[in-house]
C-alpha cells in the first residue's frame, strides 16, 4: 500500500485550480442514465483506463490501488476527483467482506487524507478504526489525545474553561500544575480556527484577571457605608475573560472534547460544534453516500460510472 504518501500528494491536488469544464460528473440517485459521460482525453492514460474499465465489486482491492495510482499524479481535478471515487467504492465493497477489510479500512484513512476539514478527517479514521478494530494501524490513527496523560488533559482542557471565565488565579493554577502546558504545546496548532493563538498568549491573558475593577463578577457594587445600585463593570462590560471569535471557540471547544476523550459521544455533537453539514456517524455503510458516491455504479464504461448489468453503448 502507498498511504503513506497520500497525505502529500492529496495536500497538493487540492491546491490545483478546479477544471469545471472537465469536471467528472457523479452518478446519484439519478442512476447511470442520468449521468453524461465523461470526455477523459489525456487527463488518464491507456493503461489508466483499461484499469478502471476492468474494475469488478468482487475486487476491492483494485480500485483502492488504481486511486493510489492516480493520486500519485495529481495533476488535474478530474484525476483527484477519481481517486476519490475509486477510495469510496473501495471502502464500499470492502466493508462486506471479512478477506477485504484490511483494504475497506485502507480506503477510509486515504479519504481521511484527501480531506480538507478535520471534522471529515476525524469521522473517516473513525470509520477505519470501526472496521478493523483489531488492527493498530488503524486504531492508532483516531484517539490521539488519550496519549495525553489523562490527568495533565483534563487539566488543561479546565484551565481554558476558566480562562474565558475569567478565572485568572485558577487558570494560572491550572496551568503551573504538571504536564498541563506540555499537553497544550502538543495541541497548540488547537487552540484557535487558523493556530494563531499559543500558549504563551494564553498564559499573558490568564495574567489579565481577575479583572481588577469587579473580580471577574461582572458588577460594581457600592462601596460598604454607601448607597447605590450595583453596576456593569467599565472595565470587562460584564464579560470577563478570554474574548474569542466564533470559530476560535469552535475550535477550543473541539480540543477539549478531544482531550476529554469524548469519542462516544453521537457524532452529531461533534459535528454541530464544528458548524459542519448534517451529522454523520462514522458508521462505515454511509460513507460513500455521505460523500456523494452512489456505489451502485460499480463499473466504468463509456467514460462514466455505470450499473453492472449495463451493456456499453454501441458506437
Amino acid at each position: 500500500m502507498k498511504r503513506a504518501r497520500l497525505v502529500l500528494l492529496a495536500s497538493a491536488a487540492f491546491a490545483l485550480p478546479a477544471l469545471a469544464q472537465d469536471r467528472i460528473i457523479e452518478g446519484g440517485e439519478a442512476g447511470a442514465a442520468a449521468a453524461p459521460p465523461v470526455v477523459a482525453r489525456a487527463v488518464f492514460d491507456p493503461t489508466e483506463v483499461s484499469r478502471l474499465q476492468s474494475l469488478s465489486p468482487a475486487d476491492p482491492t483494485a480500485y483502492l490501488e488504481l486511486g493510489e495510482d492516480i493520486l500519485e499524479l495529481p495533476d488535474s481535478h478530474e484525476r483527484v476527483e477519481m481517486a476519490r471515487q475509486l477510495f469510496a467504492r473501495a471502502l464500499e465493497f470492502g466493508r462486506v467482506r471479512p478477506e477485504n477489510r484490511r483494504t475497506a479500512a485502507s480506503a477510509a484513512i486515504a479519504l481521511a487524507s484527501m480531506s480538507k476539514r478535520e471534522g471529515d478527517r476525524l469521522w473517516l479514521r473513525s470509520v477505519a478504526a470501526i472496521i478493523e478494530p483489531s488492527n493498530a494501524e488503524f486504531t492508532g490513527a483516531v484517539p490521539s489525545a488519550r496519549q495525553d496523560p489523562p490527568v495533565a488533559a483534563a487539566r488543561a482542557s479546565l484551565f481554558l474553561t476558566q480562562l474565558r471565565a475569567g478565572a485568572g488565579i485558577e487558570a494560572r493554577d491550572s496551568l503551573a500544575a504538571k504536564g498541563v502546558r506540555d499537553v497544550l504545546t502538543r495541541h497548540e496548532r488547537e487552540l484557535s480556527a487558523n493556530g494563531g493563538i499559543s500558549v504563551q498568549h494564553l498564559e499573558n491573558e490568564a495574567k489579565k484577571w481577575p479583572c481588577t475593577e469587579c473580580a471577574s463578577s461582572g458588577i460594581v457594587v457600592p462601596p460598604r457605608g454607601q448607597r447605590g445600585p450595583a453596576k456593569l463593570c467599565p472595565v470587562c462590560a460584564g464579560q470577563p475573560g478570554m474574548k474569542l471569535s466564533a470559530a476560535d471557540l469552535a475550535a477550543q471547544l473541539r480540543l477539549q472534547r478531544r482531550l476529554a476523550g469524548s469519542y462516544s459521544e453521537p457524532w452529531g455533537s461533534l459535528a454541530a460544534s464544528e458548524g459542519a453539514p448534517p451529522a454523520r456517524d462514522p458508521d462505515p455503510a454511509t460513507v460513500a453516500s455521505s460523500l456523494g458516491v452512489d456505489a451502485r455504479l460499480s463499473v466504468w464504461r463509456d467514460g462514466r460510472w455505470s450499473l453492472p448489468e449495463q451493456s456499453p453503448t454501441p458506437p
